[in-house]
């Protein structure tokens, strides 16, 4: 009996701890889980940025590793094809197909500087010369181009159409030229983009003439606005941006024993007294030659209603040639440049 009593009483003892201890774990699970939330969102807290920064780090790896990959792929001057150059970039690509150290003479700038000069007279007198501008060609463009030419060719004289330091526009836009074309230099895939289904074989290149960077234009509209140079103390001020690019070409001008001299274009519907102050000005500061055709009409015999293409703000074939027989001499007179009639391939 008493046996009994104790069995019941240890029964109802182990009932009630049972009782208690469900009891007081369904009282804590809220807490606890809480607690366990609270210390496993700390150790993922602590994990999760380390794992984020790995992934990032390991995503920007695989871009730049296909980026390569692709401008390798895409770029032309690896392939030698200019055929696969876009329109804008034919001559300063064509140029870099050249033979190495076979061209003497380079001219950079925008449009006006794709007219400056009619490459095949300079051949006929022996000079191989070569336009490596570009339509709109900025500051920063023109230093990158400078500096990939010269890694081929030993120019002896570079002229620099400056046209580009005192563009309008350019202040407003400079800094997105500066990032393009550092982006460009980068990675070539974002300049020749549209070149990947040549390469993959899917279309066919197109072939395109560019008589070692001429724009061969012979269209006539003349210029009828009369007098445009009116003298001024003022200068037009050039952007920051295009100054510091400006003064990367001096210094690699220099580097690489290049002598540089600064020649404007005549371009009665845009270019102003005050833009030619602004180019002198940075001429003396640089030690540079500078020639402005804009204060040379008589001397060259220009003649606004034959040798404009556009109604003043570029000239024709004919206005090419007329400045082109005025700096052959000059240059052959002042530079020893070698005769080169007898290798010069004018191209396609």
């Amino acid at each position: 009996m008493q046996a009994s009593e104790n069995a019941a009483d240890k029964n109802t003892t182990t009932t009630d701890a049972s009782v208690k201890k469900v009891v007081k774990t369904a009282a804590e699970t809220p807490a606890d889980a809480m607690a366990n939330t609270s210390a496993n969102t700390s150790a993922n807290s602590t994990a999760d940025p380390k794992r984020r920064w790995i992934e990032l780090l390991a995503f920007l790896v695989t871009v730049l590793v296909i980026m390569c990959i692709a401008s390798w792929i895409s770029d032309p001057i690896r392939t030698a094809d200019y055929r696969r150059l876009n329109e804008r970039d034919i001559y300063v690509g064509s140029a870099l197909l050249e033979p190495e150290n076979s061209i003497d003479l380079a001219v950079l700038g925008d449009s006006e500087a794709m007219v400056l000069i009619s490459p095949a007279h300079f051949a006929e007198a022996g000079i191989s010369a070569y336009i490596i501008g570009q339509s709109g060609q900025s500051t920063s463009e023109a230093y990158y181009a400078l500096k990939r030419f010269c890694k081929k060719q030993d120019p002896k004289v570079i002229l620099f159409e400056p046209d580009t330091l005192v563009d309008d526009s350019n202040g407003r836009r400079e800094l997105i030229e500066v990032f393009d074309a550092s982006a460009y230099e980068l990675f070539p895939i974002l300049r020749h983009h549209g070149t990947w289904k040549i390469a993959a074989g899917l279309a066919e290149p197109k072939d395109m003439t560019h008589f070692r960077g001429f724009a061969k234009r012979m269209k006539v509209k003349s210029y009828e606005g009369g007098a445009y140079m009116a003298p001024s103390d003022r200068a037009e001020p050039i952007p920051f941006l295009s100054r510091v690019y400006m003064d990367k070409i001096c210094r690699l001008c220099k580097k690489e024993g290049i002598e540089m001299i600064l020649v404007s274009a005549p371009a009665p519907l845009h270019f102003t007294y005050e833009k030619h102050n602004a180019i002198a000005k940075l001429a003396e500061e640089e030690g540079l030659t500078y020639i402005d055709f804009n204060l040379m009409q008589d001397e060259i015999g220009l003649d606004w209603a034959a040798d404009m293409l556009d109604g003043g703000d570029h000239v024709n074939m004919t206005g090419s040639v007329k400045m082109s027989e005025y700096l052959i001499p000059y240059l052959k007179k002042r530079f020893d440049l070698p005769d080169r009639r007898r290798q010069i391939d004018m191209g396609p």
